[in-house]
């Protein structure tokens, strides 16, 4: 059988490793010149190991990463370590990431975190969400975790990332949110990029073949290339509509209902540690900043393994139509620099690089009741054709973990129906 891939980030990748491993004719198609997608990477030549353009670490939860690399015989490239998150507010940083740091933080009074203390615990424990998914996260918050907790730590992370939109966000997505988080981050020696190359290797072996710089602008072109037996296509839901005329309206117009949200972040290559205290994670809970995290990811990873250089990744979650998106990454990084400063005054920014990386399709924005009304089956009414996208790994968040697990119940699903 041969079948067509739209789209080599993980999800499309894990996909065609799979239907290629069971012996079936895979061509993956990607419109860029590298492999990865949203999980893709960059390497400066005088480092030893990629970098994601990105954030991106792994929760010890993450059981689709953990079962994947033991199957490529990467298991042992994956670390675990904890490091240190944060929240800046009312000025100050303050450690956020054990039972014993939210304790003694000052912002909240006794009750509150208490209150926040047992819900998370709840949430921990509780592995029933679709309930969740009728009550607004920003109402469920307010009831049991208190007016101070949803003001100070949840307001501005729900703000920041989904902006006007944040009423409506349900709270199986905030479930979700306290559920998978571990104190333990797990990283691959040489980044994300180990798991990439693996992946291509393996499909490459099994005479699977990966077309870079292809862009597959209307799947009926597809025919003229090699007449798939299936489609699988791992893209936005705008692009999909683009490349797929023959969509029934009915489906259709579920599409076009979807929404999401873009992100951008700069990656600053900096002399010297940013954050001293050896924060990893620091959320902005700051009203009026432009940024939603600062996350220095050579307090996680030994900067040795980057030349020597602090690497720091300042971004956050804008409206597609954000001046962001149109703006130079010079004009970015002077923009957000005061506010830099007002992290650590003390900072003296010898910058010996930086990047920009921006992605119009980067957060989806789900709704009340999410499962059960909004989102298109990933087995098209077309016969054959199958679509995935970051909607579909709702009520998870975006992460690496739910690419792999989409892409591998997309083949399986598709493998079992040829058995039939």
């Amino acid at each position: 059988m041969k079948v067509a891939v739209i789209g080599a980030g993980f999800s499309g990748l894990t996909a065609a490793y799979y239907l290629s491993q069971k012996g079936h004719s895979v061509f993956v198609f990607e419109k860029e010149s590298e492999l990865g997608g949203l999980g893709g990477s960059f390497k400066n030549n005088n480092w030893e190991w990629s970098l994601e353009r990105y954030y991106h670490h792994f929760f010890s939860s993450d059981k689709e990463v953990l079962e994947l690399a033991k199957e490529l015989e990467i298991e042992n490239k994956l670390f675990f370590k904890i490091p240190k998150s944060s929240i800046f507010v009312d000025g100050n940083i303050y450690r956020f990431d054990n039972p014993r740091s939210v304790l003694s933080f000052s912002k909240l009074n006794l009750a509150d975190k208490v209150k926040t203390g047992i819900v998370s615990a709840f949430l921990k424990i509780n592995p029933f969400w679709k309930p969740l998914e009728k009550i607004t996260a920003e109402k469920f918050i307010r009831t049991f975790m208190g007016e101070g907790s949803f003001n100070t730590l949840w307001k501005p992370l729900l703000e920041s990332k989904f902006g006007g939109d944040y009423h409506q966000i349900p709270a199986s997505w905030f479930w979700t949110r306290v559920k998978k988080r571990s104190f333990s981050l797990g990283y691959f020696e040489g980044g994300n990029q180990i798991l990439i190359n693996k992946l291509a290797e393996n499909i490459k072996n099994n005479k699977g073949r990966i077309f870079l710089n292809t862009e597959i602008k209307n799947l009926n072109d597809l025919n003229h290339f090699n007449n798939s037996d299936k489609i699988f296509v791992t893209a936005p839901a705008q692009v999909f509509l683009k490349i797929t005329p023959d969509l029934p309206e009915s489906y259709k117009n579920k599409i076009q209902n979807l929404k999401m949200i873009g992100c951008l972040n700069l990656v600053l290559s900096l002399k010297d540690k940013f954050l001293a205290d050896n924060t990893y994670w620091l959320n902005i809970n700051e009203p009026g900043f432009p940024f939603i995290a600062v996350v220095e990811h050579t307090n996680f990873i030994d900067p040795k393994h980057y030349g020597g250089e602090h690497l720091v990744y300042v971004g956050g979650y804008y409206p597609q139509n954000h001046r962001y998106f149109k703006m130079k990454k010079e004009d970015i990084l002077k923009e957000f620099l005061p506010y830099l400063k007002k992290i650590n005054p003390n900072f003296k920014f010898q910058i010996s690089n930086f990047k920009l990386f921006s992605d119009l399709y980067a957060q989806p924005i789900p709704t009340l009741n999410y499962s059960q009304t909004s989102l298109p089956s990933i087995k098209t009414p077309i016969p054959n054709l199958f679509w995935t996208s970051l909607h579909h790994v709702y009520p998870y968040d975006r992460g690496v973990n739910y690419a792999i697990k989409l892409g591998r119940e997309v083949a399986d699903d598709i493998i079992k129906k040829t058995k039939k």
